[in-house]
């Protein structure tokens, strides 16, 4: 695990067209390279050898195991060895289990699809019926084709039938007739009347009103009560065996579950392998392709693509000739970290020579949401998401509804949320809060550990909650900063950017850190900062020995402090940027300066959710707890539980954003962090369902 990402070469690679099947297999399998693509091939599955047969198959495969949601319905299958050596016999093999499993359950979901269109119809009739025995009507005069009298139903919003009345009877001189019913939804169920002369303008009418027509099947007729009993049974017949079909169904994907959901995978894989070959270049001898590989990894690729092609492959690897900024950036960065990871990406990926601030934000995002959500009970609850998140990882979800794609956070981000609510319950022990109960509320509740941001009656070595959160936030604000002006400078170096590193990185350094000591020191009444017989004891309330806070250092003249902490830094800058920069170097500088001040402010953010967080807790808890010999009844358990689970949504959803936002906008904008860069692809594709012959 580094800093940086992996660093690149580029490998050329020939192997004889012998084993051009093996090699298809190694680099599908091989998660160190990345293929360049040479010859910038459109792909057309067609063109290939038996493409078309892996196409259909991909297809059918793939509507069965979607249309009966197969994966849910299987588990966790047992991964099926295939015999992957022979194209030809993969196929012959899949077409195997297509015709005796895929095709039967086509099949059915034909006659389920038929069924449910059958069922719709007759329900379609039945409305139509039970609106038309009011009416006095049969299914005959609602016939189209009567040339001088025509009969239409249908529904229209009923806040519009006076003024369609209206507009009906000036267009045919009061020659119609019309009966209505309440339907539903606010619509009105009519039935219209009129002359076949009037039909072309009564339709433009119908269209301008969003008559919806109600469309009578064919074959329909006689009296509406006889249509409603005999549709009536043909929907418990369709009902019934739509119930067997999908029973028979069952029953297959039961037997033969693992096969279907192994063969679909394998063909997936097959057209992955012709998307491979599409990048590669054929000779009528060899096989040639080109690709990026991280260089603590070339040894590892030799080895394996040589085992792969029983020693028959060339191999030469190279220094790249590119432009650094087309390199792929590839972070090398443990399972558990790979959620910080995707937050960095998705701000944007670094850049080749970037830093991987994923390192960091696996520190700081924790402890940050911990110190915004902080409570036992509410951090347990969250860490609970994230142990659910871990049960979901073997799982392919439905991510296309609310409920599939919520799921799929806590699968991707279970690591982050376990920390996180480790964190909001480590804090919540040293802040004492407990579902939001406090000791101060509820005297069997456990004291904090260090103090309590409820409890405004009692003071912490002589200062408020209030402050102590306040200077907690800013605390943490300072260190997260700090680091980020450590990565910047050392990338100021590597870059060889000498001065830069010294007259901006190191002198915005101490500005702000002398900003922050005045502040602390001497308070924010600036005319104190001009005084040189002023001093100071920095010291944070936050932090003490015998409930005496820690004297970190003196301050003998606040002007000194001042002249050299902010006014000379300001100085060296300025030069520096207007020298190398011209205009744009003074607009630098006026951003480095608000930013400075924005974003230390911006940390109080943490405070604030704290507070948002208390109050929330004690909405839901104070009118509960504060009567011990009351007890707990049912109402109060139900209200904490509701309380709990709006605090959960709600409030940790707003701790999440602005613990994001911390360090998106506030740490990378020290750290310099550009995210311009584009991700090392591999081909390397997952097996799930199935596995190769060892």
């Amino acid at each position: 695990m580094s800093l940086l990402p992996d660093r690149m070469k580029t490998v050329k690679v020939v192997v004889p067209k012998d084993y051009s099947r093996n090699l298809l297999q190694f680099i599908s399998s091989c998660e160190d390279i990345d293929i360049i693509d040479v010859q910038k091939k459109p792909f057309d599955i067609t063109t290939y050898d038996n493409g078309q047969r892996i196409k259909d198959l991909s297809d059918d495969f793939d509507e069965v195991i979607e249309d009966f949601e197969v994966e849910d319905k299987v588990g966790r299958p047992k991964k099926l060895t295939i015999l992957n050596d022979d194209l030809g016999a993969v196929l012959k093999d899949a077409e195997k289990v297509s015709k005796d499993v895929i095709q039967q359950l086509k099949k059915l979901k034909d006659r389920i699809t038929l069924a449910e269109q059958e069922l719709e119809k007759n329900k379609s009739v039945i409305l139509i019926a039970q609106n038309l025995i009011p009416f006095g009507f049969s299914f005959e005069d609602l016939d189209d084709e009567r040339p001088y009298f025509t009969v239409m139903v249908g529904k229209l919003n009923m806040k519009r039938i006076p003024r369609f009345k209206w507009n009906l009877d000036a267009i045919t001189d009061s020659n119609y007739v019309l009966k209505e019913s309440k339907s539903q939804d606010n619509l009105t169920f009519i039935a219209i009347g009129f002359l076949g002369r009037y039909q072309e303008d009564i339709n433009r009418l119908l269209v301008a009103f969003d008559f919806e027509k109600l469309a009578v099947p064919e074959r329909i007729s006689g009296d509406p009560d006889k249509v409603v009993a005999k549709s009536k049974a043909t929907i418990e017949s369709l009902e019934k065996a739509i119930i067997d079909y999908k029973e028979e169904a069952n029953k297959l994907i039961k037997e033969n579950g693992d096969l279907i959901l192994a063969y679909g995978e394998q063909i997936d894989i097959e057209e992955e392998y012709l998307k491979i070959s599409n990048m590669l270049r054929y000779t009528d001898k060899n096989i040639t392709f080109w690709a990026w590989i991280p260089d603590k990894r070339k040894k590892k690729f030799e080895k394996g693509v040589l085992k792969a092609t029983v020693d028959s492959a060339k191999v030469e690897i190279s220094e790249p000739v590119f432009e650094k900024s087309e390199y792929p950036t590839k972070t090398s960065v443990p399972r558990f970290m790979r959620v910080y990871d995707g937050l960095v990406n998705a701000y944007g990926t670094p850049g080749y020579n970037e830093f991987n601030t994923a390192i960091i934000l696996q520190i700081f995002f924790p402890i940050t949401f911990g110190i915004m959500f902080a409570d036992v009970g509410h951090g347990l609850l969250f860490m609970l998401l994230g142990v659910y998140g871990l049960t979901l990882r073997n799982r392919t979800l439905d991510t296309s509804g609310f409920g599939g794609e919520i799921k799929n956070y806590f699968k991707n981000g279970a690591m982050l949320i376990i920390a996180s609510g480790l964190c909001a319950m480590f804090f919540g022990v040293l802040f004492g809060s407990y579902f939001g109960v406090t000791n101060h509320a509820a005297s069997y509740v456990p004291k904090p550990l260090w103090f309590s941001p409820e409890d405004a009656s009692h003071l912490h070595n002589g200062a408020s909650p209030v402050i102590l959160m306040l200077e907690l936030s800013l605390v943490i604000g300072m260190v997260h900063m700090t680091v980020g002006y450590v990565l910047r400078f050392i990338k100021n170096i590597r870059e060889k950017h000498f001065l830069e590193a010294i007259l901006v990185t190191v002198m915005w350094t101490i500005f702000h850190w002398s900003l922050f000591i005045l502040v602390f020191t001497f308070g924010t009444n600036f005319m104190n900062w001009f005084s040189a017989d002023l001093s100071g004891t920095f010291d944070l309330a936050l932090f003490s020995i015998n409930h005496q806070a820690i004297q970190f250092f003196t301050v003998n003249g606040a002007l000194w402090l001042f002249l050299f902490g902010l006014a000379v830094p300001i100085v060296v800058m300025s030069a520096y940027l207007i020298i190398s920069h011209k205009l744009d170097g003074l607009a630098e500088l006026l951003e480095i300066l608000l930013s400075t001040l924005s974003n230390t402010v911006s940390y109080a953010r943490i405070f604030a959710m704290n507070a948002v967080h208390g109050a929330l807790s004690m909405i839901f808890t104070l009118q509960i707890f504060t009567g011990e010999e009351n007890g707990m009844g049912v109402i109060n358990y139900i209200g904490v539980a509701i309380g709990s689970l709006v605090i959960l949504a709600i409030e940790g959803l707003f701790s999440f954003i602005q613990t994001l936002r911390l360090q998106w906008v506030e740490f990378f904008s020290k750290v310099g962090y550009q995210g311009q860069g584009f991700k090392f692809q591999p081909l390397a594709i997952e097996r799930r369902y199935t596995q190769l012959r060892k």
